[in-house]
């Protein structure tokens, strides 16, 4: 398995940022490389028409699907660009409110991205599940911030308040019209096959794909991010883990496409520790929190990846 390994840069404590996850996930850019070839094929046969004995009317119906392309390009360019900024704005209020989560959800949305495209979903589907990945976590704003930051352990009260937060995420992003089935895997994120999940306590095909994707992505990144109280593991140990809880916690066709991506592209927010051992620059430092007594709670009982 090829590692890519990214050192922190100053100024940089969340990791990379959406603009910075070029590579395997697609671009807008597309769209511009699309219009460009049309150009080229449109363009000749306009002339041709053009000065044919058919006089330059003929060569309006080869111009005309021209004009369209041109006028969709530039209504599409803004309105993407609004999309980006309220996921964007929706992502950063969230990290604001928890620290712990901070560069999570860009991270979760990449990983997302990853397996769309493994699983040979075109690029509008592919750039829904990055923005599911990003939000996923939205809900957490509807949580008392005294429950994220608590040290040690939650009451089981307390589990059921931080479990509503699906719920929460649901409700924030539910008139965003734009983000589709993102809203579903908001919602359904914390779902699991064997159908002990929450909120609705699905199983299986009744788990929304974007869920089950978010899911694993979500699981991954929890593993292999540094906290002050434990280094991130290694991806191959991510990867293994993600296995064994293959076919009860996750979806295996998603574990395995992002193993199949991981593979190829490697994963770009792999924690490199200096000499010493010492914690990275730009990592930010948080308190031991609830967070951390849940994941510490999974990993002893063995029931699964605490996310």
């Amino acid at each position: 398995m090829r590692l890519t390994r990214r050192t922190a840069e100053p100024g940089d404590p969340a990791g990379p940022v959406t603009a910075r996850t070029a590579g395997p996930v697609g671009q807008p850019e597309d769209s511009r490389v699309a219009f460009a070839l049309a150009c080229v094929l449109t363009v000749p046969v306009a002339v041709v028409l053009w000065r044919s004995a058919y006089g330059p009317l003929a060569a309006l119906p080869a111009l005309g699907p021209l004009w369209l392309g041109w006028w969709g390009l530039r209504q599409y360019r803004p309105e993407h660009a609004a999309r980006q900024a309220a996921v964007q704005a929706l992502s950063q209020a969230v990290q604001l409110k928890d620290r712990y989560t901070r560069g999570h959800g860009e991270r979760v949305g990449y990983a997302a991205a990853l397996i769309a495209r493994e699983l040979g979903l075109d690029e509008e589907r592919t750039e829904t599940l990055r923005c599911a990945g990003v939000l996923h976590d939205i809900g957490k704003l509807g949580v008392p911030a005294r429950l994220l930051r608590k040290a040690g352990p939650l009451t089981p009260a307390e589990r059921r308040v931080m479990e509503r937060h699906p719920e929460h995420g649901a409700e924030i992003v539910r008139g965003l019209d734009f983000l589709g089935e993102a809203r579903a895997a908001v919602l359904h994120h914390h779902e699991r096959v064997d159908g002990t999940g929450y909120p609705r306590g699905l199983a299986g095909e009744q788990i929304p794909e974007a869920a089950r994707i978010v899911a694993v992505a979500d699981a991954f990144d929890a593993m292999t991010s540094t906290r002050c109280y434990r280094p991130g593991r290694p991806v191959a140990a991510a990867l293994e883990e993600l296995e064994r809880c293959s076919g009860t916690q996750f979806d295996p066709r998603m574990v395995a496409a992002l193993t199949r991506a991981l593979r190829r592209h490697g994963w770009p927010f792999a924690d490199v520790p200096d000499p010493a051992g010492h914690r990275q620059p730009g990592v930010p430092v948080v308190p031991h929190t609830a967070h951390a007594a849940a994941e510490g709670a999974g990993a002893r009982t063995g029931s699964g990846v605490a996310v």
